[in-house]
């Protein structure tokens, strides 16, 4: 049993604290096209409190949501963490909505002893996250073993204490949501102007131009077809080793579902596009202006002599049917090449481009914030945690919580 010397904090095995396990790990449920969402591994993203449904890939009826789980379903206040692989990843069940299988389980607090968002924030925190890597006991691929996980020690600070604690970190999380938020609003409305123009074809003055019948179909005139490798140089990326990813650095480290880090060194400086090749985000786009490190499961696109985010448009809707690979879905650099884009007249992309910047410029200043909100609280946290910050209710109180931001 841990011991504190902080009076105020009494040590606990994990399993102590707990009311129930949800546990479904050891069989795959039949899947379905659609339903309700299977939350996976990555769904648990690292610094992101809730699931991220938007990396859901796969689905079950809801027959199989009410029959088929032995263990049952998460509910609100539940923690989800990862069992294999990416170990210890953790995200907080604040709404009624997934299931969870293979690899995730589900830990539901007591509430006279354990507040449900002070346990997700406890896990989440570096030096718990250290002690849960410490666990690993697989050889192929990490593997954390649920005894193992239960006898896990902890200290906590009395109830009250836990429930302020929590109440500060969260309003930072909201807040980072509520920036999640409008930049998908904005996406949003980018991507229904480009369908609108490019896909549809109701652009201004539309009306008035004729249309002609090439390869890809009936285009208005002057529009061309033209492969991906006229409009962009396409380069493969190169793993970098892991002790040189960080936390924080000059440049964002790309693999195939995003930023996995950031580095001192860039494969690319300057406006660079980031494609996903290998594995379940073959296809996910990504993007940086300051130049970015890409990995190897990972290709960049940088235009040439085109403005960015009409190529980033055209990418970001034709990427479907280039997946291919049998174990794993998979786009080569050639494939990537030979795509064929319908590519409008300079006009009118310039034209469209003029009214996205000041949306991407938005988006990229809410991400910014997003960033700094994160190092913030993720400085807040061990703070709070250890009692460095005094455990006293009304001196908790005393931390200042970051500002409110409305939707618009």
């Amino acid at each position: 049993m841990m011991v504190s010397a902080d009076p105020t904090r009494h040590g606990y095995r994990l399993e102590q604290c707990l009311e129930r396990i949800v546990d479904n790990r050891g069989r795959t449920p039949p899947l379905s096209d659609a339903g309700v969402e299977m939350i996976e591994i990555n769904a648990l993203e690292d610094g992101r409190k809730s699931p991220n449904y938007g990396r859901v890939r796969k689905f079950v009826s809801q027959e199989t949501y009410a029959t088929w789980f032995r263990s049952g379903h998460p509910k609100r206040g539940d923690t989800l963490i990862s069992t294999v692989g990416a170990i210890g990843r953790v995200a907080y069940f604040n709404e009624e909505r997934g299931c969870i299988a293979q690899n995730v389980i589900a830990l539901r607090p007591k509430r006279d002893i354990l507040d449900p968002e002070f346990l997700y924030y406890y896990l989440a925190s570096a030096d718990t996250q250290t002690r849960l890597a410490n666990l690993n006991i697989g050889v192929a691929q990490p593997s954390l073993k649920v005894p193992h996980l239960l006898a896990l020690e902890i200290l906590l600070h009395p109830l009250p204490v836990q429930s302020r604690i929590a109440a500060i970190l969260s309003a930072y999380d909201e807040l980072m949501e509520n920036c999640r938020r409008r930049i998908r609003i904005l996406e949003k409305i980018a991507h229904n102007l480009y369908c609108e123009w490019f896909v549809h074809f109701r652009f201004p003055g539309h009306e008035e131009v004729p249309r002609v019948d090439p390869i890809l179909g009936n285009i208005p005139e002057g529009w061309q077809v033209k492969r991906l490798d006229s409009l962009a140089e396409i380069k493969g990326g190169k793993q970098l080793e892991k002790k040189e990813i960080h936390e924080a650095g000059e440049f964002p480290v790309f693999g195939g579902n995003g930023i996995q880090g950031y580095s001192e060194k860039a494969t690319h400086r300057g406006f660079v596009i980031a494609f996903g090749r290998v594995g379940a985000y073959c296809g996910a786009i990504h993007w940086s202006y300051g130049g970015a490190w890409l990995n190897n499961n990972s290709s960049s696109v940088v235009p040439l002599g085109y403005d960015e985010l009409i190529l980033h448009h055209l990418l970001d809707f034709h990427f479907d049917n280039l997946r291919g690979g049998a174990a794993q879905p998979f786009i080569s650099n050639s494939a990537l090449a030979g795509i064929e884009l319908v590519f409008p007249g300079a006009d009118l992309a310039t034209r469209f481009c003029s009214l996205v910047k000041p949306l991407r410029l938005q988006k990229v200043n809410l991400e910014n914030t997003v960033a700094n909100l994160r190092r913030t609280r993720d400085l807040l946290l061990p703070r709070l945690l250890s009692g460095q910050v005094s455990l006293d209710v009304s001196a908790v109180e005393d931390v200042a919580e970051p500002p409110r931001m409305a939707l618009p």
